[in-house]
């Protein structure tokens, strides 16, 4: 005869009791998650992959991230562009208007005073910030404001930028432009304050204010001047259109991408939801069975243990 220890069998039942509350848990837990991975060791291939596929998966997120902040930039951007050309393209109109015989110097004073405004306005719009209140046309320094007047001459326009362009990753082989330098946009030389659009207005307001003998020849230079950066306005507006394709063309490829990567995250992690509501009912019904087990063996006495 062999006596089993009620000790023994009391932490028997209580071990049964333990891992049948843990498997029902685990079923919970997956149900909750709906991944049937919770941990490396239920599929350390599955799980490695799965890996691989989230770190993916966020990548594609981040290009979804970047195409935002680029197409916000470059709305601002084209937004800004427009509002240069109608200011430039109604300094070319004043030209024209101011390039008669019939105007007394006192209406090309007037004229000289609205390109005066122009010219200020035209400074806004060159200190546009993008929604994150950065500098759009100041290249890599867009915390610093990029156009200043001159302290000695408040009409000369300084840039205090730099040459650089921000390139926004969209997508795994796609880099884009997301701004472009006030050097390109305005015709800026750092070296050369004669240069730019500023300084085609402020000699054109000059020029009408002072009304030099060589006047028609002088508004001429400028009305080609103006034509100048006005067609340079055009090419940066086509870039930045070009752009905005691009960035939609790659966001319709990111979208498709990642819900094939959401696909095959489902297909390797995914949980088969039917098969674990059986397993949940029967983890359910053995760990009641269990404890009735447990109950039982805590109502019986030494010697029902002996044989």
């Amino acid at each position: 005869m062999m006596r089993i220890a009620t000790s023994q069998i009391y932490q028997q039942a209580s071990k049964s009791i333990g891992d049948r509350q843990i498997a029902l848990s685990r079923v919970q837990q997956q149900l909750a998650s709906g991944s049937r991975i919770l941990d490396h060791s239920d599929d350390p291939v599955g799980s490695a992959r799965l890996l691989g596929l989230n770190d993916e998966l966020g990548r594609y997120e981040q290009y979804q991230r970047n195409i935002n902040l680029a197409n916000s930039r470059l709305g601002i951007e084209d937004a800004a562009l427009g509002s240069a050309d109608e200011l430039l393209q109604r300094a070319r109109e004043l030209t024209i208007q101011a390039n008669t015989d019939t105007l007394n110097d006192s209406n090309r004073n007037n004229i000289a005073k609205e390109i005066r405004q122009l010219h200020d306005q035209l400074f806004n719009v060159a200190n546009t910030r993008d929604g994150d209140g950065e500098y759009l046309f100041a290249g890599f320094q867009s915390n610093t404001q990029p156009f200043v007047r001159n302290g000695t001459t408040p009409s000369q326009i300084d840039y205090k930028g730099d040459q650089g362009q921000r390139l926004i990753k969209a997508g795994p082989t796609l880099d884009i432009a997301a701004g472009d330098p006030g050097t390109d946009v305005f015709g800026i030389d750092p070296s050369d304050p004669t240069k730019g659009a500023f300084a085609v207005l402020d000699r054109l307001a000059t020029t009408l204010e002072t009304s030099p003998a060589t006047l028609h020849q002088d508004l001429g230079t400028s009305l080609q001047d103006l034509d100048q950066h006005l067609d340079s306005l055009s090419a940066t507006r086509t870039k930045v259109g070009v752009r905005m394709k691009a960035l939609e063309d790659q966001e319709y490829a990111n979208d498709g991408f990642t819900l094939h990567l959401q696909q095959t995250i489902s297909d390797v992690g995914g949980l088969d939801y039917a098969e674990a509501a059986a397993r949940l009912s029967q983890e359910t019904f053995l760990l009641q069975a269990a404890q009735q087990t447990f109950q039982r063996i805590q109502g019986l006495s030494l010697f029902n243990y002996m044989r």
